[in-house]
């Protein structure tokens, strides 16, 4: 087990925000979060999967809702709770099961995702697994690796900010469970927090992408080194994540809407450099999950599409795309998990609406490149 430093944390918010495809909530917010938990005399610990017992009982917390929240004025001036709700929906199922947890694991990466998980960790003195059941972030509840192994989700604790709590029992299954919580998220101003999946880790272990936590601080800490040295960001991504950097140009325009609870819209990027005269776009649903390159179909979920500001190295977050500014794409492949019949199912362009077969991204990159 590893106590985690201040420099650890930042690394690893930088890199699964890099790996939250642009959603997954923004980096200053996971970072002022963690701060505040720091700040007060609180660490994360990370255990890594073998060193938990197959007995000890973990659970999953995370938050649920849109990219833009809603106005305070949806609770009626009701005071916000004193304590974070994440701590809340944690402690909540833990009394409803009448048994306290060894371990908490991170329901997704993302930047804001991240501290939903490590910031009720600290706060109650939990380890955080070095696993979770995603390797990216994703928009619904039933995209994760838990459900495609056929996992429960209930019991569920759903807490929103003046502490409004629901335990769900019992649900027909991780799609109903996205219907409910998705409703009581647009009840509390798109935003809730979820504890679930209390499960014995030797249950988890198998459906979970193992080392996740760890391999956020290698992208981050890959990140941080570039920018400070003056390397070219996107290619040191790319590099620690095993993926490519397949578009550069100058982004044009990002057009999103609020639809059942989620931030859905198209950024347009026009290629420059040897991607001049082309053209890039891609959809997300909360997360990048489609691109195309002159409306033929390139990366495509489950694999990752994240795109940083070439200039600053920032990565650039759903819906807060800047027009005019210079960026990559990078693509990196899913974790092997993913790419499954079920997890393709799951995750892949049909379940969008997207009448597309998936192709892996080293696929796309050596048919473009000819290696």
């Amino acid at each position: 087990m590893r106590t985690l430093s201040w420099d650890d944390i930042e690394d690893i918010l930088a890199g699964a925000t890099i790996l939250g495809c642009g959603g997954g909530g923004e980096l200053a917010e996971g970072r002022e979060q963690m701060r505040r938990a720091y700040d007060a005399g609180h660490q994360v610990r990370l255990v890594a999967a073998d060193e938990l017992s197959a007995e000890a009982l973990v659970s999953c917390p995370y938050g649920v809702g849109a990219m833009l929240v809603g106005d305070e004025a949806a609770y009626g001036g009701r005071p916000f709770a004193d304590e974070h709700p994440g701590v809340l929906a944690v402690r909540a199922l833990a009394e409803h099961l009448g048994s306290d947890f060894a371990a908490l694991i991170c329901g997704e990466l993302g930047g804001t995702s991240i501290a939903d998980a490590f910031y009720p960790a600290a706060m109650l003195g939990l380890p955080i697994v070095d696993a979770d059941p995603v390797g990216r972030a994703v928009p619904e509840l039933e995209h994760s690796l838990f459900y495609v192994h056929g996992v429960p989700i209930a019991p569920q604790a759903v807490v929103n900010e003046i502490g409004d709590t629901v335990l769900i029992t019992r649900v027909a299954d991780d799609l109903r469970a996205e219907a409910l919580v998705r409703a009581l998220s647009m009840a509390s101003r798109n935003l809730v927090w979820v504890a679930d999946h209390a499960r014995a880790w030797g249950e988890l272990r198998g459906a979970a992408v193992l080392g996740s936590i760890g391999a956020s601080l290698a992208v981050g800490a890959a990140w941080r080194q570039a920018r400070a040295g003056g390397a070219d960001v996107p290619s040191a991504v790319a590099a620690a994540a095993h993926g490519a950097v397949v578009f550069r140009g100058r982004l044009e325009s990002q057009v999103t809407a609020d639809a059942d609870g989620f931030t859905v819209g198209d950024t347009r990027i026009a290629g420059r450099g040897d991607d001049d005269g082309a053209a890039y776009r891609i959809w997300f649903k909360n997360e990048n999950l489609m691109a195309w390159r002159d409306d033929v179909p390139d990366v495509m979920c489950p694999d990752l599409i994240c795109v940083l500001d070439e200039a600053t190295g920032a990565v650039v977050t759903n819906p807060f795309a800047t027009g005019g500014a210079g960026v990559a794409v990078v693509g990196l492949p899913a974790p092997p998990q993913w790419r499954t019949a079920k997890g393709i199912a799951t995750l892949g362009p049909r379940h969008f609406g997207f009448d597309v077969e998936f192709v892996p991204l080293e696929e796309r990159v050596s048919a473009r490149t000819g290696s």
